[in-house]
């Protein structure tokens, strides 16, 4: 069984019709995130990135391929992204899920918290691009949900 790595973060926004628009519209065009949407429903999205391969005999589901050293960007990450709206606020959750390759069986602390901060540096860039379509003078907040 491979592991699966999680991080959470949530970001409050005003009540904005474009918004699944403006969060798909970031993420697929996120400079060296190199996201692909691979569903996208209402108020939810889900986006692939990184090294993933075809599972044994190259049928079945993808599996993580590798963890290039140094190259966060091509890590096997599935990102979740749920919006639930509301009359005041808009809550926006980013799920972060680093599948590792059968040949890392974990992380040690000091690469979890660089995954973190990765993560934290594309929602802070998130939180400017929002405040930026929406219009107003601040940034929402980036909030760790672990």
């Amino acid at each position: 069984m491979r592991k699966v790595y999680t991080w959470e973060y949530r970001l409050e926004v005003t009540p904005y019709d474009k918004l699944v628009d403006v969060l798909e519209a970031f993420f697929a065009s996120y400079p060296g995130g190199d996201y692909t949407c691979e569903r996208r429903e209402t108020y939810r999205l889900q986006f692939r990135r990184g090294e993933w391969k075809k599972g044994l005999l190259g049928l079945g589901d993808l599996v993580p391929d590798r963890l290039a050293k140094g190259q966060f960007n091509r890590w096997p990450v599935l990102l979740q992204v749920l919006v639930r709206p509301s009359p005041a606020t808009f809550l926006v959750t980013a799920r972060y899920e680093l599948h590792l390759p059968k040949s890392v069986p974990s992380l040690v602390a000091e690469v979890q918290a660089s995954v973190n901060q990765h993560c934290r540096h594309e929602l802070e860039d998130l939180a400017a691009y929002l405040a930026e379509c929406i219009g107003t003078s601040e940034k929402p907040a980036v909030i760790d949900g672990n």
